[in-house]
């Protein structure tokens, strides 16, 4: 069955890496992501994140046997309960995919490093947009999808 999703390539898959950035970069913090309470009753705001993850595979072997994988994951489940989780390989290697929402920049050590330290990871963590808010950011920049 073949996705719905537009698919991108070549100078196209560039151009569109762009616009994408430019779309998030030109649009209020706050259109990213739903809003979440603060502790104080107010709304807090935060920007949707991608989370990819990959562990080579001799340290994957490894935290596989000493039960250390699990552990990282459900403590990172725990830490930025995402929207979504997936984990699958990519080129080789075992690969998970987040999708969460961030509200402070202070965060991400947080997040990472338990990834790198425990599991030898290499992690990828990119704002992640849905098509209405792309949308929203080509108003922003004069541009019609």
């Amino acid at each position: 069955m073949r996705s719905s999703a537009p698919t991108f390539s070549g100078v196209g898959r560039r151009r569109a890496g762009a616009m994408l950035l430019a779309a998030a970069l030109a649009m209020p913090c706050g259109a990213f992501a739903q809003d979440k309470p603060a502790a104080d009753g107010a709304q807090e705001a935060g920007i949707r994140m991608m989370l990819k993850v990959q562990i080579p595979v001799e340290a994957g072997n490894d935290a596989v046997k000493t039960g250390m994988q699990g552990k990282v994951f459900e403590d990172l489940m725990n830490r930025i309960h995402p929207e979504a989780a997936y984990f699958s390989q990519e080129d080789g290697l075992r690969t998970a995919y987040f999708v969460y929402v961030i509200h402070d920049t202070a965060e991400f050590a947080a997040i990472h490093e338990p990834l790198i330290q425990g599991l030898g990871a290499t992690v990828y963590d990119q704002p992640a947009l849905t098509w209405d808010e792309l949308k929203q950011g080509f108003g922003a920049i004069d541009e019609k999808p």
